[in-house]
């Protein structure tokens, strides 16, 4: 990614982080680890808002994973590159009398970068678009919530797994 781009995507960051929450919306923010089918292994921070004025049950969460593929996915010698940005909406599914478990729904949009060398020196960039279609379970406990949940991802014209992801949010 060029600098000019890291810049925009700091400030974009940085006022999303420093914005005033409405009066009753929580915000939880933490780190999550991902185990996709092509890219192996990712790390990231995630955070989660509710939406204002729909209620406590509405959640739009978004993350950035890196990923660090194993060699297998290498086209060509050097390093594969890969890196996602997801912004999802999550409804929550209230099950009565369980209050530990919480089984939630969504959608959303996926952004990937993906860079493979092209001659051992020069790296052929390639952002990729995509749809998500997202299920998963909060465990909400006493100071933070950990989470798993599975992520389909709209690639051609056939939905396909995409990753499963864990992680702690504060």
């Amino acid at each position: 990614m060029r600098p000019d781009r890291w810049r925009s995507f700091a400030v974009a960051v940085g006022f999303a982080l420093c914005a005033a929450p409405a009066a009753g919306q929580e915000i939880k923010a933490g780190g999550q680890v991902t185990f996709g089918d092509d890219a192996d292994f990712g790390i990231g921070p995630r955070a989660q808002v509710t939406v204002p004025g729909v209620g406590s049950a509405i959640w739009l969460a978004g993350s950035f994973d890196y990923f660090f593929p194993d060699s297998g996915l290498r086209e060509s010698d050097g390093d594969y590159d890969y890196r996602e940005l997801n912004v999802n909406v999550l409804g929550d599914i209230p099950i009565a009398r369980i209050t530990n478990l919480i089984p939630y729904i969504g959608g959303g949009a996926n952004v990937a970068w993906k860079s493979v060398p092209s001659d051992g020196d020069d790296e052929t960039p390639e952002r990729l678009y995509g749809l998500n279609l997202v299920a998963g379970f909060r465990f909400p406990l006493v100071g933070f919530t950990p989470f798993v949940e599975l992520r389909y991802e709209l690639e051609g014209w056939a939905w396909k797994p995409r990753c499963v992801r864990a992680a702690l949010l504060a």
